[in-house]
């Protein structure tokens, strides 16, 4: 009668993966609900009471509106007399901090994150709505950033592994320090001039230099036209909706920000790529591998990649969690309508939903990345176990 102890442990191995997702999740919670404390203490309890009022208010509101506005959000007791009272925090005018944490994170659990007052929405423009809107831009510019980055990493990591101390290894090297030495934002302003002032067409730009959608390039469609809403993503409702024109001058759009958001992660990679290939080379499998006359790219991509690939897989989930966090020089020089460019924005307008909003969906992205790659690391090698 056969022995079945592969099916055996492979349903423990399954069932201790469930075990480790769940306390992940688990720690998740407790993770973001400490960031939620942290980012609250210093956006409501570093500065004045009246900061968390400025999605709220409009010009020309009277004294006793704007009291009533601060009782409704939560900051302002119901016993106090007026509202410059509140402003000079008289005692028992204002909610104390722990109060106004517990009744912000029972909106919160609501889906309700309060108003923005981003130029150019309304002050009653909710702050979900206008993060959501954003995100998609950012979402796609992430997904082109990151595979921009995978591609030229991996193939600048491999070549630099296998040509160790050659001309083509002392180029990537070489690719890699100015990489790592160029500021982001300078780097996108010298691709701007140069594509303006070096790379025009008949007086206009090869490619845009501003925006999410390109129509004013050599290269852009002038009238795209417009396109349905399925995903929300623009690059790929484009696709749904049959308007190649539209999808076309979205792509070209993110060519520059893309670029220069990946100068440095494609650096990074490259690097940490051609250490752990370097070493896999030096193993005696690889060894045993070329002696039984396996092709190089056999032993290259089905040996040495598979187990150099760890530490590669670890830097993308950061970088793409980093891309999607919104950067905000990037977006910034561009003029990018993403989460980046919001946050911006948002920190100069004193708009501390937006900016609480952003920061816990960023922490979320990161966590959720870090536990992608986890999970991710037990498909690659199978002898790791959780």
């Amino acid at each position: 009668m056969p022995l079945r102890p592969n099916s055996q442990s492979g349903g423990a191995g399954l069932l201790k993966l469930h075990e480790y997702l769940l306390r992940r999740l688990l720690l998740t919670i407790f993770v973001l609900l400490a960031i939620s404390v942290i980012t609250f203490s210093i956006t409501r309890g570093l500065l004045p009471p009246a900061t968390a009022l400025t999605g709220y208010l409009r010009l020309g509101e009277t004294d006793q509106t704007k009291l009533s506005i601060a009782q409704a959000v939560g900051v302002a007791t119901k016993s106090c007399p007026s509202f410059s009272a509140f402003l000079n925090s008289q005692k028992g005018c204002v909610v104390p901090l722990w109060d106004q944490y517990f009744y912000w994170l029972v909106d919160v659990s609501k889906g309700d994150w309060g108003y923005s007052n981003l130029p150019p929405t309304a002050a009653t423009a909710p702050t979900l709505t206008i993060f959501a809107e954003r995100f998609p831009y950012t979402l796609q510019l992430a997904m082109a950033s990151a595979a921009l980055t995978i591609l030229v990493g991996f193939f600048l990591g491999i070549i630099s592994a296998t040509r160790a101390n050659r001309v083509p290894d002392h180029l990537s090297r070489l690719s890699a320090i100015v990489g790592y030495s160029i500021p982001a934002f300078w780097f996108g302003f010298i691709l701007q001039i140069a594509v303006v002032l070096y790379l025009a067409v008949r007086g206009f730009p090869l490619l845009p230099v501003s925006g999410a959608l390109g129509t004013g390039c050599a290269l852009c469609v002038a009238n795209p036209g417009q396109i349905g809403t399925y995903t929300t993503i623009p690059l790929f409702d484009s696709l749904l909706s049959g308007n190649l024109a539209y999808f076309w001058d979205t792509l070209l759009a993110m060519i520059l920000p893309a670029i220069t958001l990946s100068i440095v992660p494609i650096a990074i990679l490259s690097r940490i790529l051609r250490s752990s290939m370097i070493e896999a080379l030096s193993q005696d499998y690889i060894l045993l591998a070329r002696s039984k006359g396996l092709r190089d790219w056999v032993v290259i991509y089905r040996h040495a990649l598979r187990n150099a690939i760890l530490p590669a897989i670890t830097a993308c989930g950061l970088i793409f969690a980093s891309f999607l966090g919104g950067v905000v020089v990037v977006e910034y020089v561009f003029t990018y309508p993403g989460i980046g460019a919001a946050a911006l924005a948002a920190s100069r307008n004193l708009d501390i939903n937006f900016l609480e909003l952003d920061v816990l969906v960023s922490a979320l992205i990161i966590v959720v990345a870090n536990l992608i790659v986890d999970v991710l690391y037990v498909y690659l090698d199978p002898r790791i176990r959780y």
